[in-house]
């Protein structure tokens, strides 16, 4: 049979799955069903708003105002809740005719050690959050990746996990299990390890930060509460062509199988980086590869678990599962600052690996001050690696 010139659809999902990414969504309605529905209330037109190029949060600072693309503030009550009233996530924006819920203006304040902080000024519109809500605040990470991680086999992460710290290593990595349609399965995407797959992540996203709703996320007003009766009252981008939703699950897997392809760089050929990273313990949680079904070894630097990190690094609140001190161990990929424009942590407060390092505290402690008694160049040798990777 001739060859023929067609690109498969499998190979065609990534290419359109970037321009899902890229697109910027309008509201509803629009004379594109497949390009509706954004908001009413949102924080980003676009996945790349956020994730440019599929990478982290960019900041920058002029006459010392820092400004952001990929910042937002979380809330929820002692028990992890929702606002009653503003719900998971604050909204900087909103269609026309709508005010958004705030203004947020990120700042850095230096902490008692010398360490930065990250805070905000909240400017809050039509309602403030019900008392007892805490706010948190988030970066949006890099998306390089995660390709590997979605292939690391199950008993790799359970293999990793020791809850009652039974080897005495003051290490207690917890799997976080999901509940799905599906079944119960291991959680290991975002910042608390929510997300099962690239796609459910995606997902919930495309919900939170732009209130696009999906066969995953039958959302169609986003994160609108049932108290914001004007958000509610807009037209949505629901149709039948999207299965019923705004963004079809077709749509959401294509833009998960060109997340998938966004490759890190090669691990680089440094054995003193390597030896630095076991010898402090950071290996410890940040384990350099994992396996998948098939039995590679998946260069991820994280054994995706869940790990209390102590009160310096605390969130606001707990995110079900997972304590307000609890985060799942950060892939040490794409770390490169991005000529300044890169900050790290689930905040984006350190404005360099080092800095990231010394807020360890918690089940991390033990590495943080190891790392703090090597040597003046090991430490620069080991930030070195660690940000070439």
């Amino acid at each position: 049979m001739a060859a023929t010139s067609f690109a498969s659809a499998d190979e065609l999902d990534p290419a359109v799955g970037k321009a899902l990414f890229d697109r910027k969504w309008v509201q509803a309605p629009a004379s594109t069903n497949s390009a509706d529905g954004l908001g009413p209330l949102f924080n980003a037109g676009s996945c790349a708003a956020c994730h440019k190029n599929g990478q982290a949060a960019r900041f920058s600072s002029v006459d010392g105002v820092l400004g952001s693309a990929g910042f937002v503030v979380r809330l929820g009550d002692a028990q992890g809740h929702a606002d009653p009233l503003l719900g998971r996530q604050l909204q900087e924006h909103a269609i026309p005719g709508l005010l958004p819920e705030a203004r947020i203006e990120p700042y850095l304040e230096k902490g008692t050690d010398g360490l930065p902080l990250m805070r905000a000024r909240i400017t809050y519109n039509d309602a403030q959050p019900a008392p007892g809500t805490h706010t948190e605040f988030r970066v949006a990470p890099s998306l390089v990746g995660r390709g590997l991680i979605a292939r690391v086999a199950e008993k790799e992460i359970l293999n990793h996990a020791d809850p009652q710290d039974r080897d005495g290593d003051g290490i207690k990595g917890r799997v976080r299990i999901v509940s799905t349609p599906e079944g119960s399965r291991i959680g290991r995407f975002g910042l608390k390890a929510t997300g099962v797959s690239i796609a459910d992540q995606t997902a919930d996203a495309m919900m939170l930060d732009m209130g696009l709703s999906s066969p995953f996320r039958p959302d169609p007003y986003g994160d609108c509460t049932a108290a914001q009766i004007k958000c509610l009252a807009n037209a949505n981008g629901r149709s039948p062509s999207s299965d019923g939703e705004e963004i079809s699950r077709a749509m959401i897997e294509m833009v998960a199988a060109y997340v998938a392809t966004l490759t890190p760089r090669p691990v680089p050929a440094n054995a003193d980086g390597a030896r630095l990273l076991a010898a402090t313990g950071c290996a410890a949680c940040h384990v350099q590869t994992l396996k998948s079904e098939a039995g590679d070894a998946l260069p991820v630097f994280t054994d995706l678990l869940l790990h209390d990190m102590g009160d310096g690094l605390a969130g606001g609140f707990p995110d079900g599962y997972a304590t307000a001190r609890e985060w799942r161990t950060a892939p040490l990929i794409d770390l490169a600052s991005q000529n300044g424009k890169r900050r790290y942590l689930h905040d984006g407060r350190a404005a360099t690996l080092d800095e990231a390092i010394r807020w360890h505290g918690g089940e991390a402690q033990k590495a943080k001050e190891l790392y703090m008694n090597l040597s003046a160049a090991d430490r620069t040798k080991l930030i070195d690696y660690l940000g070439s990777l």
